[in-house]
C-alpha cells in the first residue's frame, strides 16, 4: 500500500512540475506592455519602437499592445529610473542603444544597463553629419579647416551626453586638430529642428533620424563614422577613414531590454517576437533597407555578451579622449 501510495504521490509531483514547466514555457501577456523611450518623440530610438509596436500588433506576435510611452531626460537617466520602479515587471519593455547604455557609466547613473534585462538585439546603426542645405560647409573639408581657424566657434548638435554622438564628437576634437563645441539636446528630432533653424551648425545623425530631410534635400549628409562608405542618399558622403581619420568610428546598436529581474519566461516569449518582428518583409523593407541599417538579431544571452564588451571599450575610449579620468 505505501509502495502504491509513494508511487502515486511522484506521479502528482512529476504531473505539477511538467504542468508548470509547460505554463513557463507558453507565458504570454497578460495586459498592454508598457514601450518604454528613453527620448522624445521623432528619434530613431522611437522609431525602432514604433516600428516594433506596429509589427507586432500587424501579425498578432503579441495577444497584448505594446503602448509606446515616451520619457525623455537626464540623456536617458530618467528612463532607465523609471524601469527600475518596474522590477520583476512582465510588461515593461525599453529600447536601448548602445549609446544610452554607455551613458549609464560614463554619467554615472544610479540604474546602469547591468540593472535591467537583456531581451535581444534587432539591428545595427550609423552615425553621419549632416549640414542644412545652404551651409557654407559644403563638405567634411571645409568644415574641419574652419574648425581650425576659429576654434570652439562651430557648434554641433547631438542626442544626449555621454553616449554615441558625443563620442563621435570627442573623437573629432581629438583627432582632427580642429576645436568644436557641442550642444546637448533630449533627441535626434530637436538637433534637426535645431539644425534646420539655424541655432546649430552640423547635427549628429543616424541614418534613420536625418533620411527624410535628406530626400528632400534640407539636409547634406557630409561624413559617416562608419567603417565602410553608406549606400544610397549617402553614397557621396565619405567615412572619416577615407579622409585620414580611420580613428574616427563608431557604430550603435539597436536593442531591446526588459525590467530589473525580469522572469525568464517573460524573456523567452520577447525574445521570440523579436525574433518574429525581424524576420517580416516589412521590418527588412521598410525599416532596415530604408534607413540604411545593418539587419541583425541576438538573443538575450549574445545581446548580453555584445553589451558588456561594448561598453568596456567604449568607456576606455572616453578615458583615452580625456572625458573620464
Amino acid at each position: 500500500m505505501k509502495k502504491c501510495i509513494n508511487l502515486l504521490l511522484v506521479g502528482l509531483v512529476l504531473s505539477l512540475l511538467g504542468a508548470c514547466v509547460v505554463s513557463a514555457a507558453e507565458w504570454v501577456p497578460t495586459r498592454d506592455i508598457e514601450f518604454v523611450v528613453p527620448s522624445s518623440a521623432g528619434g530613431g530610438s522611437d522609431l525602432n519602437a514604433r516600428t516594433i509596436s506596429d509589427l507586432a500588433r500587424k501579425y498578432g506576435f503579441s495577444p497584448s499592445p505594446l503602448m509606446v510611452v515616451n520619457k525623455p531626460g537626464g540623456s536617458g537617466a530618467v528612463a532607465f529610473s523609471y524601469m527600475n520602479t518596474k522590477k520583476g515587471d512582465t510588461h515593461t519593455l525599453m529600447v536601448l542603444h548602445s549609446g544610452q547604455a554607455v551613458g549609464s557609466y560614463v554619467n554615472n547613473w544610479n540604474v546602469k544597463t547591468e540593472d535591467l534585462t537583456y531581451i535581444g538585439a534587432v539591428a545595427f546603426d550609423e552615425l553621419t553629419l549632416g549640414v542644412r542645405k545652404d551651409s557654407k560647409y559644403k563638405d567634411i573639408a571645409s568644415l574641419l579647416e574652419a574648425g581650425k581657424e576659429n576654434p570652439g566657434r562651430i557648434t554641433i548638435g547631438g542626442s544626449q551626453r555621454g553616449n554615441s554622438d558625443h563620442l563621435s564628437f570627442e573623437l573629432m576634437n581629438k583627432y582632427t586638430d580642429a576645436e568644436f563645441t557641442y550642444v546637448m539636446f533630449n533627441s535626434s528630432g530637436e538637433v534637426m529642428s535645431a539644425v534646420l533653424g539655424g541655432h546649430v551648425d552640423v547635427g549628429i545623425f543616424n541614418p534613420t533620424e536625418c533620411i527624410g530631410q535628406v530626400a528632400a534635400g534640407e539636409i547634406i549628409p557630409i561624413v559617416t563614422f562608419a567603417k565602410d562608405r553608406l549606400g544610397g542618399l549617402f553614397t557621396d558622403a565619405p567615412t572619416f577613414g577615407e579622409v585620414g581619420y580611420p580613428e574616427i568610428q563608431v557604430t550603435e546598436v539597436r536593442a531591446i531590454a526588459g525590467s530589473p529581474n525580469m522572469p525568464e519566461e517573460a524573456v523567452r516569449f520577447y525574445e521570440e517576437l523579436l525574433r518574429k518582428v525581424t524576420e517580416t518583409e516589412e521590418w527588412k523593407r521598410d525599416y532596415i533597407e530604408k534607413n540604411l541599417l545593418v539587419d541583425t538579431y541576438m538573443n538575450a544571452a549574445d545581446t548580453q555578451a555584445y553589451f558588456e564588451d561594448m561598453i568596456n571599450l567604449n568607456i576606455s575610449i572616453f578615458k583615452e579622449i580625456g572625458y573620464l579620468k
